[in-house]
């Protein structure tokens, strides 16, 4: 059973690419970016994106999810699916400053 996620708490996803995601990523591309806009449709993901020079990997912040949906989240990714996502870790997220209502 998944646990429940306390009120205003984050959850940070870090995806690790391959070295060549730019070239490989077409045919998953607009099935990856559907499912975040899924979850930021739900008001789940809340900001996410790629890391930029080089692009090797990718962010994602989660509000009042548990590590369980992420997870969930990771394993539905057409990238996790096709190899284009090697490794990724989610990990509690503090916010001390900006948004966080």
């Amino acid at each position: 059973m998944a646990s429940a996620a306390p009120a205003n708490s984050y959850m940070l996803l870090q995806y690790k690419y391959v070295p060549d995601i730019l070239e490989k990523r077409g045919p998953f591309r607009e099935q990856h970016l559907a499912g975040a806009n899924k979850m930021a449709e739900q008001q789940k993901l809340m900001v996410a994106g790629a890391v930029a020079d080089p692009v090797d990997g990718a962010v994602f912040i989660f509000r009042n999810v548990s590590k369980e949906e992420v997870d969930a989240f990771v394993a539905s990714d057409p990238y996790f699916q096709n190899g284009l996502i090697p490794s990724y870790s989610v990990r509690p997220y503090m916010v001390v400053a900006g948004d966080s209502s």
